[in-house]
């Protein structure tokens, strides 16, 4: 065998070990449920939007039984559907966010007929504060959900001036559903940084919240304009999705001091959620009081009651 044949088997041994090690690398630093964590650039801190004390605050899917606790923890709305009776079952001292939407793009909860109706009676009532008009649209799969949503917040705009119009957006295309151009008035953002698995992990990626932030900044959606929302499930006890857990106390304290970074003092903030999802979300800050399941109740009780 002559020198140039041992050179380069040696070189191709080499190789290969340069190979192996590297697949191991790749493959230990792999999150085996396909979620890769956001590694680019942070989003630039915000700027107060509000005064203090000013942050109207909800956690979505409470009942009427929920309501004394919710009080209890500092929040002051609660999510109902457009009925008299659950409007005045609101006690003193809380508003009502009305559900008339949809999901993503599906079906509205009120045909347009039945919306307007909705705001005819209760589009002055004192004890309405908004109304929820899409959870997650999907423009890129639905292009027609823009024009129902702008149609919809425009119709608030003439029959109910002193309410708000609002909708919740994932990372899905944003710049056809910026207040600009929708009319909405505030846009909730729901980066859920706790993902990849239903069991508890060492660490959430809390750069998604940087992640939704600028791509809300390149559609062109003011920070004034934003409602974060809070991750405050996990699915370990759900009958469908397993692909988030619910926050540690420590985790849950990374994911307020994110926000409050790049949202402070917003105009709302919003807890998802409260109340099980059979499909999405188990448990829940209905859980989370400690024990079983770390104390979010305090962590928002104090915040809540704090600003």
């Amino acid at each position: 065998m002559d020198f140039w044949d041992i050179r380069f088997k040696a070189m191709a041994v080499a190789a290969a070990v340069v190979l192996l090690v590297a697949g191991f690398l790749v493959y230990a630093r792999a999150d085996p449920s396909g979620h890769e964590p956001y590694r680019g650039p942070l989003a630039s801190p915000g700027t107060p939007a509000t005064q203090p004390g000013r942050t109207h605050r909800i956690a979505l899917n409470t009942e009427p039984a929920d309501y004394p606790r919710l009080r209890e923890l500092g929040y002051d709305l609660v999510d109902v559907k457009p009925d008299d009776g659950l409007i005045a079952g609101v006690p003193d001292g809380m508003r009502a966010m009305l559900w008339v939407g949809n999901f993503t793009c599906g079906d509205f909860e009120l045909d347009f007929a039945s919306f307007a109706r909705a705001v005819q009676r209760f589009g002055r009532h004192p004890k309405v504060y908004g109304w929820y008009l899409s959870d997650e649209p999907n423009p890129g799969e639905c292009p027609g959900i823009t024009k129902e949503i702008s149609r919809r917040a425009d119709y608030l705009r003439q029959h109910a001036p002193d309410q708000i119009s609002f909708i919740s957006l994932t990372d899905w295309p944003m710049r056809t559903l910026t207040p600009e151009r929708v009319g909405v008035d505030l846009v909730g953002l729901d980066p859920y940084p706790c993902k990849g698995s239903a069991e508890t992990q060492e660490q959430c990626d809390i750069g998604a919240i940087d992640r939704m932030v600028r791509m809300a900044d390149a559609a062109g959606i003011p920070r004034s304009r934003v409602a974060p929302v809070l991750q405050t499930f996990g699915q370990s006890c759900s009958e469908g999705d397993k692909q988030y857990w619910l926050p540690t106390e420590a985790q849950f304290r990374q994911i307020l001091a994110r926000w409050d970074r790049l949202a402070p003092r917003p105009p709302l903030e919003i807890s998802y959620s409260w109340g099980h999802q059979d499909e999405w979300a188990c448990p829940t800050l209905a859980d989370a009081a400690g024990g079983d399941h770390p104390d979010l109740q305090s962590l928002l009780k104090a915040r809540n009651k704090a600003r």
